[in-house]
């Protein structure tokens, strides 16, 4: 049978869908629509990270730029500098721990093989460019500077015994590896990460950090 409706009651049937429609206004950054009292909660910054920027060095910078413009003349520079050497000596203390020793003390046993290689690797390469100045004093300031902001960075909180190894390991990461890469990037001495932590694992091994 046809039903035929007025124009009041067909005006009426739309006005009805039109507020049964969820909007994109009805949506509201606190409560989902459509559940009960036991909503969950949405907040619109908790995903949000913000980025890092990192102050650029420009000391090092300085040091990149002379090792590149050293390394274009190719001088035949043969001293080892008593600064950069100095971090290869062990400093004279009592009860001297090698580095898996101090790993281990500092319950990172799960670190010996990697932090041993990358010790190992940059010690290595710091004597192949040790024919560059630029390149000598590229590497002691890396070694200084990793050195004291280790020393007043983190290793306070390590012997604090208040931090989870996690959270220490997530500082080193995040107050000294990560700033110094985001400035040693582009050289023509490729330092990366791991190369870095190298570093901190010559300190390391030779007595000028702990990680206990």
């Amino acid at each position: 049978m046809l039903v035929v409706m007025s124009l009041e009651e067909i005006k009426s049937d739309i006005f009805m869908i039109d507020n049964n429609k969820v909007t994109q206004s009805d949506v509201v950054a606190k409560k989902a629509i459509g559940r009960d009292d036991k909503s969950i909660n949405y907040n619109n910054n908790y995903f949000y990270k913000r980025p890092v920027q990192y102050r650029e060095d420009l000391v090092l910078k300085r040091l990149l730029e002379e090792h590149e413009n050293e390394k274009e003349k190719d001088p035949e520079y043969q001293k080892f500098s008593d600064e950069l050497n100095n971090f290869f000596k062990e400093k004279q203390k009592e009860n001297l721990r090698d580095l898996k020793e101090k790993l281990i003390d500092g319950k990172r046993e799960h670190m010996i093989d990697i932090a041993i290689d990358a010790k190992e690797r940059v010690t290595k390469k710091i004597h192949k460019f040790s024919l560059y100045k630029s390149a000598q004093d590229i590497y002691s300031y890396l070694l200084i500077n990793i050195r004291t902001s280790f020393k007043h960075t983190i290793e306070n909180r390590i012997k604090s015994g208040k931090f989870e190894i996690y959270e220490i390991d997530d500082l080193v990461k995040n107050e000294i590896i990560e700033p110094f890469f985001y400035n040693i990037q582009g050289s023509s001495l490729d330092i990366d990460m791991n190369e870095l932590y190298g570093l901190l694992y010559l300190l390391t091994g030779n007595c000028h950090v702990e990680w206990d």
